[in-house]
């Protein structure tokens, strides 16, 4: 049997707004038995200098975490914990597909987890971001990987 956790990444109310994806990923956490959930925080992040990316205003996520759920806070754009080492799949979601998922997917693969990205959960900021890291995401992790 495949053990698998589900991966909620930075869906808080800057990224996500009032995006249907929200409601969404909530109720998607009852098919899972593992979920972490990150949450992206503007304090000491290098992307903030480096890049000029100005952060979210607020922090808050748009959802409520199953109670099981692992939440945790990053400065960066990669979600990937150690801890996910334990699971042969980790499943995807949230925002944004063409950095923080992108990201993430390819330290899964690194350290040996295979990433599977739930498509219709993932999103971006504008739908052309959303689409560019599709293409990059089934350039390098392969189609099979994509649901």
């Amino acid at each position: 049997m495949v053990k698998t956790a589900l991966l909620i990444i930075d869906v808080q109310k800057s990224s996500a707004g009032n995006s249907p994806l929200c409601v969404r990923i909530e109720k998607l956490q009852e098919s899972y038995g593992h979920i972490f959930v990150s949450k992206f925080v503007n304090k000491d992040s290098p992307l903030l200098k480096l890049t000029g990316f100005k952060g979210y205003e607020d922090e808050t996520l748009c959802f409520e975490p199953a109670p099981h759920a692992f939440v945790f806070e990053k400065n960066v754009y990669s979600s990937f914990l150690p801890e996910m080492e334990r699971f042969d799949e980790v499943h995807l979601c949230g925002f944004d597909t063409d950095a923080c998922i992108y990201k993430t997917a390819l330290d899964l693969i690194e350290n040996g987890v295979r990433p599977v990205i739930l498509s219709t959960y993932c999103a971006s900021e504008t739908e052309a971001f959303h689409r560019a890291g599709m293409a990059l995401l089934e350039r390098n992790i392969g189609r099979q990987n994509i649901r």
